[in-house]
């Protein structure tokens, strides 16, 4: 069985850093005080660029069809869209919340009132008091140009075991994601013990979000960590899914989005080294020798068509590669990305092929014959 590698205080220490120069400025303004010049609006008396996007969101938080500013641009030129903000101004003043990158100096989202107010600091600064109240191991620690940091952690006595699956014994844990969007969010982190792959999910019922840190939030966050490390931090179901995973195929579909999440952690990771963890290439060769045309099939038959895999073993190649490939160099915060996204796969409601019986007894002969068929559907008089 693998041994866990958990970071040093110094290294926590150097990511801690990182996360806090990668955090976004937020800014909060009504709309009243919106002064647009161009594609800018002046902040502290700096104008600062939208991003395609940010004009986007605005566009949106405002309810303005796209459309429509689009011919308003058209009438009034570059100040179109300071023309529309000022006829907006005379109806409800909307607080919002501007999301700048401290990098590019550019705006990049807004936000509606009061939402995803946590600097990377104060969610670095939260979790480690729970980190030190469970005794929990850091495993993961990484963040994003994008505002976003990730800290994956594994409790000391967490020990969970798949009844009937010897080789599905996992560490459990929690994992802490902020996002300037999303907020603060918790919910489990599963280390697969026989190769350490690590694993979450934004679908576990245990996830709990918070949009702020009020008083009220964190005292129904406080009972939230009870109730889970009185579980030892087992996510409902987990054992289930896992047997329904290890027992149904996972669809071309399916193998096809393990293998897109793959290839985008990275530019450098290349198709063929992602096929020794998502095999789709194999998959889909194996159609094309029995003549079907894997390139015209649509997305239903992608979604009908077995793999010849199972969905856990798909779901453990993207965790192996998120936690074990040393080939292409990642980022934490990257990693911890696609183990979300294999958990994710993993705990979606239904799979592809879940519940196709593979019985047709009328593979040979339908059930009807001619007669039966004309009388039914009153081609006979």
């Amino acid at each position: 069985m693998a041994s866990i590698t958990t970071l040093s205080q110094s290294v926590f220490a150097i990511r801690k850093d990182e996360a806090i120069r990668n955090q976004v400025m937020r800014k909060e303004m009504y709309l009243s005080e919106f002064q647009v010049s161009g594609d800018s609006i002046i902040v502290d008396g700096v104008a600062i660029q939208m991003s395609p996007n940010a004009k986007a969101k605005l566009l949106t938080r405002l309810r303005i069809p796209k459309a429509f500013a689009e011919r308003f641009k058209g009438e009034f030129g570059d100040e179109g869209l300071s023309q529309l903000l000022s006829m907006m101004k005379g109806q409800k003043d909307l607080l919002l919340t501007l999301i700048v990158d401290t990098k590019s100096r550019m705006i990049t989202d807004f936000l509606p009132e009061g939402y995803a107010s946590i600097s990377n600091e104060s969610f670095v600064d939260f979790t480690e008091r729970y980190i030190d109240q469970y005794n929990l191991g850091v495993t993961h620690f990484g963040s994003n140009e994008g505002g976003g940091a990730i800290i994956n952690t594994i409790s000391q006595n967490g020990i969970f075991r798949v009844p009937g699956m010897d080789d599905e014994i996992f560490q459990t844990g929690v994992s802490f994601r902020n996002d300037p969007i999303r907020g603060l969010e918790v919910s489990p982190f599963l280390n697969r013990l026989v190769c350490t792959n690590g694993m979450t999910s934004n679908l576990f019922e245990e996830r709990f979000q918070l949009m702020n840190l009020s008083d009220k939030k964190i005292n129904e966050f406080n009972e939230h960590m009870l109730n889970l490390a009185a579980n030892n931090f087992q996510p409902s179901q987990f054992a289930e899914k896992i047997r329904m995973a290890n027992e149904t195929e996972a669809s071309l579909s399916e193998v096809q989005t393990a293998m897109n999440n793959i290839l985008s952690v990275d530019k450098n990771v290349q198709y063929d080294f992602a096929q020794r963890f998502v095999p789709l290439e194999k998959a889909m060769r194996a159609y094309n020798d029995h003549g079907v045309d894997t390139t015209q099939l649509t997305k239903k038959q992608m979604e009908s068509a077995s793999s010849g895999m199972t969905v856990w073993q798909v779901v453990n190649g993207m965790t192996n590669f998120a936690s074990n490939q040393t080939k292409v160099n990642i980022s934490d915060a990257t990693r911890g990305k696609l183990m979300i996204q294999a958990g994710n796969i993993l705990m979606k409601p239904n799979f592809d092929t879940e519940g196709r019986l593979n019985v047709n007894p009328f593979a040979n002969q339908m059930l009807l014959t001619e007669k039966e068929s004309n009388r039914i559907m009153g081609n006979l008089n």
